[in-house]
């Protein structure tokens, strides 16, 4: 079958991606707020994230096998049943007034685990709907419905709460994973998965682990992105994690401020998402993404610099937005076409392994930048992570610009 960059299939998986990422961002501002309101605790915030995080690093290897021998929208399907189920169980439980903060560890840990075996399904997905000369183009569509999902879910999720309250946002999260679930069983496409298995044992499990970071040792361009990816990770992880208190203690504004912010990022991915999608395929792979990393960290760095510019109060709220805006622009610059390369150098039958061994190098990074969180701890201020690890970024982008500059692709 033919396949074109629009179709029925693929508009059904960029609506169910839009859906999910709606829940997914008002729930993450609902859930910020809670850790906030609950523990007080920059320390505690840390261990949270890190805590949603470690299932993934276990799981995803076997979630990537899973995808390349089963059924990839029975898993997606599946996984989003559990994922639905259990945050709703949660948001009753805060709305019984029964909820404790080892709960939410708890139920972030179930979360992750059935996230873990239906992501790699779900980003596996993409390589049977679309044909190879348009991953770049379907990669950055991809991205840019996920951030537009995002970007209302971020517009509206400080009206849900002070409206619903944070339980009800939070069960609107579940309902989205619901609806997901059944855009993506209804899905046709052709299935593409591993022709031999060893066996459904854990020791085939293992086999066809190894098989996929061999493959991974094997294509050094695809180890150097993987490893670039995780350094990003790391990096933004003190964005990630402390942006509550960034917008509390230095915007000194409250739970709309974490909309204000996050409507501007995902707004800026929205729009380097569709300008990916029309210029992608004319720009040096490397080039985009050593440029859009660079700036990345030229913005983390303006971030940190707000209390130090003396800007007027409304003045400062508006140069965060901008700053914040520009951040989330330059994420596709980087991130599609580190997307595309993936693509073009994995082949069908290893790419549900390749993604999930991706993401799980990716997230290693996400414990350790939350490590360091905790591990700082109120010693530093906000502001000051935000300005050394934009640092970081722009040095790093600078030594992978000069490494591989010269390097070229099919």
């Amino acid at each position: 079958m033919k396949l074109s960059i629009i179709n029925k299939e693929y508009t059904k998986l960029l609506v169910a991606t839009f859906i999910t990422r709606f829940g997914d961002c008002v729930d993450a501002i609902a859930f910020s707020w809670l850790v906030y309101i609950m523990t007080g605790s920059r320390v505690l915030m840390g261990s949270i994230f890190i805590v949603s995080v470690l299932p993934n690093l276990i799981i995803l290897p076997f979630g990537g096998v899973l995808a390349d021998t089963l059924n990839k929208k029975k898993i997606t399907f599946i996984g989003d049943i559990l994922r639905g189920f259990a945050v709703a169980t949660l948001a009753i439980l805060y709305a019984t007034g029964l909820l404790e903060v080892w709960q939410i560890f708890v139920f972030t840990i179930i979360n992750s685990l059935f996230e873990s075996f239906a992501d790699p399904a779900r980003e596996s997905m993409l390589q049977s709907l679309i044909k190879p000369g348009d991953y770049i183009k379907g990669s950055a569509y991809l991205n840019s419905t996920s951030q537009l999902g995002a970007l209302v879910g971020l517009a509206v999720a400080g009206v849900l709460i002070s409206s619903i309250g944070i339980w009800g946002t939070i069960l609107i999260d579940a309902f989205t994973f619901l609806i997901s679930s059944i855009i993506i069983y209804s899905m046709k496409y052709k299935d593409i998965r591993e022709k031999s298995l060893t066996s459904n044992s854990l020791k085939g499990f293992f086999v066809q682990i190894s098989e996929g970071f061999n493959y991974l040792k094997s294509k050094k361009i695809l180890l150097i992105v993987v490893l670039l990816a995780a350094y990003m990770n790391f990096s933004f992880a003190p964005y990630n994690i402390l942006r509550p208190i960034y917008v509390v203690d230095v915007l000194k504004i409250g739970v709309e401020g974490l909309s204000y912010l996050g409507l501007a990022i995902f707004a800026g991915m929205f729009v380097g998402g569709l300008i990916m999608g029309k210029i992608g395929k004319k720009i040096n792979p490397v080039i985009s993404i050593s440029f859009g990393f660079a700036m990345m960290g030229v913005m983390y760095i303006l971030l940190g610099t707000v209390e130090h510019i003396h800007l007027a109060f409304n003045t400062q709220i508006i140069y965060a937005i901008i700053c914040t805006f520009f951040l989330g622009f330059f994420v596709p610059i980087m991130r599609a076409p580190i997307n595309s390369i993936v693509m073009k150098e994995t082949t069908p039958e290893m790419i549900g392994r390749l993604s999930s061994i991706m993401t799980a190098c990716a997230l290693i990074a996400l414990p350790l930048g939350g490590a360091l969180v905790s591990f700082l701890g109120d010693s530093v201020t906000v502001t000051f992570l935000y300005t050394v690890m934009g640092i970081s970024v722009v040095f790093v982008s600078l030594i992978f610009y000069l490494r591989h500059h010269k390097r070229t692709f099919n």
